[in-house]
């Protein structure tokens, strides 16, 4: 009996201890909100990835030291997407298995599109801080798609112009590897040039990844042009420009972005001297951006553009995040009224594009690009 007490005074005592556990409310730490980075993290375009990090890994820092989101704090995850289209899909599937509530990212269209897809049919937010092609938001994948890259169809434009400006009267050619954006770019280009009365002397496709554009050039030396328009990736844009000077044609080269990575000055050597090529450019001048250029010159980083967009990117994804409760009231605030970021007040149209960008002429000179002027 006494044996049957101790066991039943057991079983009372802990019970009890259930039933005050039980009464007690606990005080749960609250998870922290993810944001999802995304970009070519390795080869050929490895600059642009570091540059949307850093861009974001430093904006979320400056939100954590002031106190987060609503007092939750943020943390990033990261991912390669290889600036292809599986792999952008892979890895947007990826972060959403690790509970991202917005992604920067995407500088490739062929990922960021697939990418894009699979964040709106989750209803989790997106921008990307540089894919310029118009169908990441033409396409309307989603509501919760936006862009602060400027679009590449204003590239087009702005080159037509500066050879309008300094190849009047002069015969142009007009080359590009094929994809949907060299093509694109390029005969854009060449038409709006025509339009004004611009002299094309040629059009031509090549086929990209070649050692040697023997052929190409052939045609370039015979066309007698004053200038060579390339919608062309680095490598490509090496190798033309290499040959080009080899040949001892003193044309002008004239490319696109891709011509601003390191990758196009270490193969073109010398030949990049004096290439001519478009960057998008925001204005890094403004008061709000103190903060970040200090980060950069800790970290010994120059202040991109990309790393701009990016860090305004993600601003405007914890301020969208702070003021909305679900993904339609996050897109409707980053399209008015917007948010404050190191770029100024960023908002967006009614496709997500934001217009606060221009195409800037660049020139290699002395191992290092600077305005034309």
């Amino acid at each position: 009996m006494a044996e049957a007490m101790v066991v039943m005074s057991g079983i009372g005592r802990a019970c009890l201890l259930v039933a005050v556990l039980t009464a007690v409310p606990f005080s749960h730490a609250r998870a922290d909100v993810v944001i999802g980075i995304a970009g070519p993290m390795g080869g050929s375009f490895a600059d642009i990835g570091r540059d949307i990090k850093a861009g974001v890994e430093i904006a979320v820092a400056t939100a954590n030291a002031r106190g987060g989101i609503d007092g939750e704090k943020i943390r990033t995850v990261s991912v390669d997407d290889k600036c292809e289209a599986e792999t952008g899909a892979a890895v947007a599937n990826q972060l959403l298995g690790k509970g991202v509530k917005a992604v920067v990212g995407h500088a490739c269209t062929a990922a960021a599109l697939p990418a894009g897809r699979v964040y709106a049919e989750a209803g989790v937010l997106f921008l990307s801080p540089a894919a310029t092609n118009p169908r990441l938001t033409d396409e309307k994948i989603g509501t919760g798609v936006f862009r602060l890259a400027i679009r590449s169809d204003r590239e087009g434009r702005a080159i037509a112009e500066y050879l309008k400006a300094s190849f009047k009267g002069k015969r142009v050619a007009f080359v590009h590897d094929g994809s949907v954006y060299g093509q694109g770019l390029v005969e854009q280009a060449a038409k709006l040039f025509a339009d004004d009365g611009g002299a094309v002397a040629m059009t031509e496709s090549f086929t990209p990844g070649e050692k040697s554009q023997n052929n190409l050039i052939g045609k370039i030396q015979d066309a007698a042009v004053s200038a060579v328009v390339m919608g062309a990736l680095q490598a490509d844009a090496a190798v033309i420009a290499g040959e080009v000077r080899a040949r001892g044609l003193d044309a002008a080269l004239i490319g696109n972005e891709a011509l601003a990575l390191s990758e196009f000055k270490a193969l073109a050597g010398e030949a990049a001297e004096g290439a001519v090529f478009f960057l998008p450019t925001v204005d890094k001048s403004r008061p709000e951006a103190v903060n970040l250029l200090l980060a950069l010159e800790e970290r010994q980083l120059m202040p991109t553009d990309t790393i701009f967009t990016a860090h305004a990117a993600t601003e405007a994804a914890i301020a969208a995040l702070a003021n909305g409760e679900d993904l339609p009231a996050e897109a409707a605030f980053l399209r008015k009224p917007g948010a404050n970021t190191v770029l100024g007040k960023v908002v967006f149209d009614g496709k997500g594009d934001w217009r606060g960008a221009t195409y800037v002429p660049q020139v290699w000179r002395g191992g290092a690009f600077v305005p034309l002027r």
